[in-house]
């Protein structure tokens, strides 16, 4: 079940130099920033800032926290998030900061940020929208997979060449991978990739003898790689899936 969004609102205004690009008559910098992200707080800042044209009397922003899925970043709802935050009159530049805890491991996070610019008698005279770039709930390593995929025939008698996919389906490169060839429960032989991208996806020939039951592939059997999950680093199939 997903954890609760916790926000820790900074509900003070954060003070900004004021600046000759202020009077320029166009909108100076409207940004939003990750100040800090942090995996073992599971926690984000980000920090808003925008500046007045000449006819500003008040700027507003607004947060919004996104999470990547596998369709794009789409908002998430959480306590104090959504609301506008107002500048006083007159003020040159205003910023904001937002801190949002309670991230879920793995995950991907972006602030969206709203920004209006009004006039004396309440208008809106100009709007902007930004994106921070992302708060990564995660490491950046490899991830492992090995399955086989079919059979090859040889010319030596009783001797099955097994064809067995392996996958980096991690966002770093892995070295030196060894891929174990199980038989009916038997190891038979470990081969070694020397190097593995990101996305990259290689078939490997490992000869063992002709299977009754089961095949078994597994990519670091003995765990000496640090990955971003090692839950699927193995795959079984029966002799039959490889007909």
């Amino acid at each position: 079940m997903r954890r609760r969004l916790l926000t820790a609102l900074l509900l003070a205004a954060v003070p900004v130099a004021a600046s000759a690009h202020a009077q320029s008559g166009v909108p100076g910098p409207a940004r939003v920033k990750v100040a800090d992200c942090s995996i073992d707080n599971a926690s984000a800042l980000f920090i808003a800032h925008m500046r007045k044209t000449r006819s500003t009397s008040r700027m507003w922003l607004r947060f919004k926290l996104l999470e990547k899925s596998d369709l794009g970043f789409h908002p998430l709802k959480a306590p104090g998030l959504g609301r506008w935050r107002k500048s006083k009159p007159g003020v040159r530049a205003f910023a904001y900061k937002q801190a949002v805890r309670g991230l879920e491991a793995g995950s991907l996070y972006k602030a969206e940020v709203d920004f209006r610019w009004y006039d004396a008698s309440g208008n809106v005279i100009l709007t902007a929208r930004r994106r921070s770039q992302a708060c990564r709930q995660f490491d950046v390593l490899p991830n492992l997979t090995a399955r086989p995929v079919g059979t090859k025939s040889l010319r030596q008698a009783g001797v099955v060449g097994y064809r067995v996919l392996v996958t980096n389906e991690g966002i770093a490169t892995a070295t030196g991978v060894p891929v174990r060839l199980k038989v009916d429960g038997n190891v038979v032989d470990t081969v070694t990739v020397p190097t593995l991208m990101p996305a990259e996806r290689r078939v490997l020939l490992i000869q063992g003898p002709a299977c009754t039951t089961s095949i078994e592939a597994e990519a670091d059997p003995d765990g000496v790689i640090v990955e971003s999950s090692e839950a699927d680093n193995a795959h079984e199939v029966s002799c039959a899936d490889l007909q």
